[in-house]
Formats: structure tokens, C-alpha cells, sequence
């Protein structure tokens, strides 16, 4: 069965409950994945960790977790990435992919083509630098894969993989700016 596209207006405008299972590609409402709740645990645990890093004396940046980020308005393509950091913009202001600094999907078995075929190739196109993959277990992060669009290219280069096993810091970066976090920050499993 094949929906007849919508506009973006149109999206906005559907009951919030509604509204909160579904993105919007090329203006045909898609439902989102299940996800855990420890899925949505790591993803706010990786939302406070990046505000936290991006606290930053001259820019002002702020996290956000499964919100629309509209990525182009014809056709209207919308996607709730699990977690964006992005630059400061007002309350009445849509968030939309001028405004994302990183992307970060929470991969799980329902998700994972979607999240590194799908949104990577729409988030890329979108022109949003930062996109990073997150898997996890029962723990919390296990693994971060880091990728890079330079400027205008519209594609993704992998600049890193980071994984538990590997040490305490699950990631460090000069770019978009200067930070780290460990994996500490990460776990969802009670400390014993």
C-alpha cells in the first residue's frame, strides 16, 4: 500500500501521539523501530555526556533526544535521530539540519540497516557534519563508530571507531570541538 505524500505542515499538524512514532521521508510518514529501554537509556546517557563536553565558552550548544530534524522541506524528509547536539536556537525555531553539529543513532537488531544505510545517506545529504553509530548491551555503549563529512561533500568518511574493551574513553575529539567522554558516562547497568 502506498501513502500519498504530505507536506511538512501537514506532519506538524498530526496528534503528538501520532506524531512521535513516525519521521517523514519524502513526504510519506514512516514508522520508527521499537526501541528498548535500553536503547533509550544509552541514548540519553549519550545526550548528557555530549552537552556536558559541549559546554563551551563562545559557542552555545544543546542536545536533544528523538526530535524532528527536518533535513529539507521538498519533499519533506524529517528524522528523529536518537540524539543531536546542535547549535542553540530558539524555542519557536524548527531544528533542522543547519542547525546539527553531530548525529547520533542508537543502533539496535530492528534499526541497523536503517540507521547505517538510510539515515546515514539522508543525514550526509542534509549536509550535517558529525554522524556517529551506537551500539550497546546491557551494560551500556559498547561501541562508537565516528564519521566525517567535509564541507559541501555530502558523504561520509569513517575517522573512528572506539569500543569498550579498548580503554576507559569511549571518545575523543578536536572536531567540532575539543572534548571527550568515557564510557562511564555510558553505562545504563546498575554499579554493583
Amino acid at each position: 500500500m502506498r501513502c500519498n505524500p504530505i507536506t511538512w505542515e501537514t506532519f506538524l499538524g498530526l496528534d503528538q501521539d501520532v506524531q512521535r512514532d513516525l519521521e517523514i521521508v519524502d513526504g510519506v510518514p514512516v514508522p520508527r523501530e521499537e526501541r528498548t529501554r535500553e536503547h533509550q537509556k544509552v541514548g540519553a546517557r549519550l545526550a548528557q555526556a555530549l552537552e556536558q563536553a559541549a559546554a563551551h565558552p563562545t559557542e552555545n550548544y544543546e542536545t536533544d533526544t528523538q526530535v524532528d530534524v527536518l533535513l529539507w522541506q521538498a519533499p519533506p524528509t524529517a528524522r528523529k535521530p536518537d540524539v543531536v547536539l546542535h547549535h542553540h536556537i530558539p524555542a519557536s525555531t524548527h531544528l533542522a539540519a543547519e542547525h546539527a553539529v553531530v548525529v547520533a543513532e542508537v543502533q539496535s537488531t530492528s534499526s541497523r540497516r536503517r540507521d547505517r544505510v538510510h539515515k546515514m545517506s539522508d543525514y550526509a545529504d542534509a549536509g550535517i557534519p558529525h554522524y556517529w553509530l551506537v551500539t550497546f548491551d546491557k551494560i551500556g555503549a559498547l561501541s562508537i563508530e565516528r564519521y566525517a563529512s567535509p564541507l559541501g561533500s555530502h558523504r561520509y568518511t569513517q575517522i573512528g571507531t572506539t569500543h569498550r574493551d579498548m580503554g576507559p574513553v569511549a571518545v575523543t575529539v578536536t572536531d567540532p570541538f575539543p572534548m571527550e567522554i568515557l564510557w562511564e558516562h555510558l553505562e545504563v547497568a546498575p554499579r554493583v
